[in-house]
């Protein structure tokens, strides 16, 4: 019984020393994660964009390519819910963006014909209100807010960052690149993932005790399950995001009410912070048609994220990860912090994960 307390201690001062290194070396492990994440993107990308794939294909071969009286082979079967998953997210895509091009260049040409009008109403507002303070009235007129040349000056500006929009240019490619190379690699991970896990199996039991094998699938397990569920749960969370701002901008009577719910929704997938780049985005658009519109939108959306980030959020994705409301917000705020956009979208279901885990060895 002693031994057995000294080792469980031994355990626990080996752990704490762990996260002790960790945190006085935090700087040197982020700079070390983000070069092998920038490294290894097409390959994480494709081990991602498999994971997500294989939950179509998955339903379609359960559910839909399922047929007692017609037996399909395995592999044609498998083919087959490749293919169908594809076109769905294809499908998608392409709905998606009928909902949001057309009403964005609509939205363009609006702004570009209104601009003028709005610097000329925002300068006289602003001659109005302070018209009583003779010093600043005098400053105001001196501005000479000319919009015409307020334009032409920020196609110069526009003119001289060339080398920025070659960058832009470079990584967009890159990022194109990277989704060819992530799409093809999805792709055969999925197609033979069976095999993939046959191989791994082989190489494991050659390299590790059978002790270790053990844990590390029982660690993959629970991982494989909450990825799962995360993701799952983020779409929901992302349709009726969606769902509710497009009604709600029905309602109140908006304007590009389907375009503005369709990019909060898409943007939702970022957990909590999304909705709010789709609400700049949408307070822009609004801008061109009504300044005053556009104020109000921000108080509809600030509603409208504060039902999400404290019901839904944790309700929906929060009770599918089976992590408790205060850690899912604390998991994302400090995924955020360590590591950007990816620790914001992976430190949910880590955390879920290292939760389940500790959870389960607490209540052995």
């Amino acid at each position: 019984m002693i031994k057995k307390i000294d080792k469980n201690i031994y355990k626990l001062v080996i752990f704490i020393g762990v996260i002790l290194a960790i945190v006085m070396k935090l700087d040197s492990i982020t700079k070390l994660l983000s070069k092998v994440l920038s490294v290894f993107s097409p390959v994480i990308l494709g081990i991602i964009l498999a994971f997500i794939i294989s939950i179509l294909v998955d339903f379609l071969e359960k559910k839909v390519l399922t047929d007692r009286k017609i037996k399909i082979k395995p592999q044609i079967k498998r083919g087959l819910s490749i293919l169908l998953a594809l076109l769905l997210i294809i499908l998608f895509a392409i709905l998606v963006s009928r909902l949001i091009v057309p009403q964005l260049k609509n939205s363009i040409v609006i702004f570009s014909k209104s601009f003028p009008d709005f610097v000329n109403t925002i300068k006289k507002s602003l001659e109005s209100n302070f018209s009583e303070f003779t010093s600043v009235s005098k400053e105001l007129s001196k501005l000479n807010l000319d919009a015409k040349d307020i334009v032409q000056k920020l196609l110069k500006i526009i003119t001289s960052w060339t080398g920025g929009f070659v960058w832009f240019l470079g990584s967009i490619f890159n990022i194109a690149t990277n989704l060819v190379m992530g799409t093809i690699i999805a792709l055969y991970i999925v197609s033979s993932k069976e095999k993939l896990k046959g191989q791994f199996d082989k190489l494991f039991k050659k390299v590790l005790p059978m002790s270790i094998i053990d844990k590390a699938y029982y660690v993959l397990d629970i991982a494989n399950d909450t990825f799962r569920a995360f993701i799952i749960g983020q779409f929901t969370e992302a349709i009726i995001l969606g769902t509710l701002c497009t009604v709600g901008l029905v309602v109140l009577g908006f304007p590009y009410p389907t375009m503005i719910g369709s990019v909060v929704g898409l943007t939702s997938l970022l957990p909590i912070v999304g909705a709010y780049i789709g609400g700049a985005f949408g307070f822009v658009m609004m801008l061109t048609v009504n300044p005053v519109r556009a104020a109000f939108f921000i108080l509809f959306l600030i509603v409208l994220q504060q039902i999400e980030g404290n019901v839904i959020y944790p309700k929906v994705v929060g009770n599918s990860v089976g992590l408790p409301g205060l850690w899912v917000m604390v998991a994302i705020v400090v995924g955020g912090g360590l590591l950007g956009i990816n620790g914001i979208l992976f430190g949910l279901p880590l955390a879920a994960t290292a939760y389940k885990i500790l959870k389960n060895y607490v209540n052995k």
